[in-house]
């Protein structure tokens, strides 16, 4: 005589082992987000760091001013050369649209622009901010830092030692630790 139960599953097992399959599955796109958004962070500072450098070593070899007009509105970053009243691009750089960026002006999502020196410093400093998509953690600076009394800017990337809230005083320098 054949029992019930070797006829197949009960439909608690089959809500058990979909369970099972949904956590698991839930926990796999996780870790495959996370790392998906640290590749991206990773991309991004090396991209925007390198066209900082770029403008830097053409004013320098150039003996010219060129500018940087930070396009957060349109997620590009553009290197110009302005003679006579007439602008030209030179360079262009898209910015991910995976994650946020904001600066550290008043206005911390608009758009900025500035000017080189003859010698490949900018006329005034700034930070770019990398943000999670939503815009609500920072997790890395880029920073230019013209005080100095180098004649072109020293570009510091700054992780954040856990993401930071945007809501908190997030220049502090203790949330920041400076990568190599």
């Amino acid at each position: 005589m054949k029992n019930k139960r070797d006829s197949g599953f009960t439909i608690i097992e089959v809500l058990m082992y979909m369970a099972i399959i949904s956590i698991l599955f839930a926990v796999v796109f996780n870790v495959l987000q996370n790392q998906k958004e640290k590749q991206e962070f990773s991309i991004q500072k090396r991209n925007i760091s390198q066209f900082i450098r770029k403008i830097q070593q053409y004013a320098q070899y150039n003996k010219k001013e060129y500018i940087i007009d930070f396009k957060i509105s349109e997620k590009t970053v553009y290197f110009i050369s302005e003679e006579n009243g007439q602008r030209d691009i030179i360079g262009k750089l898209g910015i991910s649209e995976n994650i946020s960026y904001m600066t550290n002006n008043s206005d911390k999502n608009s758009d900025f622009k500035r000017k080189t020196t003859i010698e490949g410093n900018f006329e005034k400093g700034f930070s770019i901010y990398l943000l999670n998509k939503k815009g609500t953690e920072i997790y890395y600076r880029i920073s230019t830092n013209t005080i100095n009394a180098a004649k072109y800017p020293i570009i510091s990337i700054y992780r954040a030692k856990k993401p930071i809230n945007i809501n908190v005083d997030y220049e502090k320098s203790n949330l920041w630790e400076e990568e190599l």
